[in-house]
């Protein structure tokens, strides 16, 4: 629904709430209109709060995903430094052994 039907929208239940009396048509309108920029603006709001949680919560878990990947890949190399060793001077562990 676009904003000027909705002020008139608004309006109308603001003649109606007033008694239906005629000659303040001017004033409920413009408490309409405030009504519905008021309401707009809340809309707004709550969808830019959403959207920041939500960003928030993605780079937390980035955050959690990234220094998890670290943790397990220091615990695997402090679990077999031999397997490290091997991996760079390219010997296998028999000939390691030997």
């Amino acid at each position: 629904m676009n904003e000027r039907h909705e002020v008139e929208r608004v309006a109308y239940e603001l003649y109606q709430r007033d008694g239906c009396n005629p000659g303040r048509e001017l004033d409920h309108w413009i408490e309409a209109e405030k009504i519905v920029q008021a309401r707009k603006a809340r809309t707004f709001i709550t969808k830019s709060l959403q959207v920041k949680k939500a960003v928030s919560a993605a780079v937390t878990r980035k955050k959690v995903v990234e220094k998890s990947d670290k943790t397990a890949s220091s615990k695997e190399s402090r679990k077999n430094p031999i397997k490290k060793t091997m991996k760079k001077s390219g010997t296998s562990q028999k000939e390691t052994a030997l």
